[in-house]
Formats: C-alpha cells, structure tokens, sequence
C-alpha cells in the first residue's frame, strides 16, 4: 500500500522534469494535497490503494456544498484527480 501524499509527490516530480510553468504544477498540487486532506480527515482513506468512486463523488458533493466554487472550478479539481490516478495506474501504482 502506498500512501496518497507520497504518491503526490512523485507525481509533481514529472511536470517539474518535463518543464511545465510551475504556477500550473503548484496550482495541481494544491488541488491533490486538498482532496487529500479530504480523503484523510472527512474519509479516513490515507492510502492510494483504499479510493473507491463513491469517495470522489463525496469530494464533488463537498466542493459543491461548499458554494464558493463554480462549475468550471470544480471541474478542473475532477480532472486534476482524473489525471493523477491516470498516471498511478501507468506507473503501476494501482491495477
């Protein structure tokens, strides 16, 4: 098993290595390490094997109860974790 915020990190390694404005890197990091947190205090999932697709329906219906973000925004949160898990199941950190 591996533990999401490690996962996070190497995932910022590659856009970093492949020369990416850092304002979009920061901008992704930011979105995972808040689902993150999300997943830890709200879920009790700390580790990437553990994510099931109810809880990132939970994270949506958060980010919308919250009420301070538009479609748009959340959107780019979803495709943000669509790339990330992408990328984990790729490296073979997840089947």
């Amino acid at each position: 098993m591996t533990r999401i915020k490690e996962l996070i990190e190497d995932f910022k390694l590659n856009p970093e290595i492949l020369g990416r404005e850092k304002k979009c890197v920061d901008l992704r990091i930011f979105r995972l390490y808040r689902w993150e947190r999300f997943a830890d205090k709200g879920l009790g999932v700390t580790e990437a094997e553990e994510v099931k697709q109810l809880q990132i329906k939970k994270y949506i219906q958060k980010r919308q109860c919250v009420g301070k973000e538009v479609n748009r925004t959340i959107n780019n949160n979803i495709a943000t974790l669509k790339v990330f898990f992408q990328y984990l199941v790729s490296e073979d950190f997840l089947e």
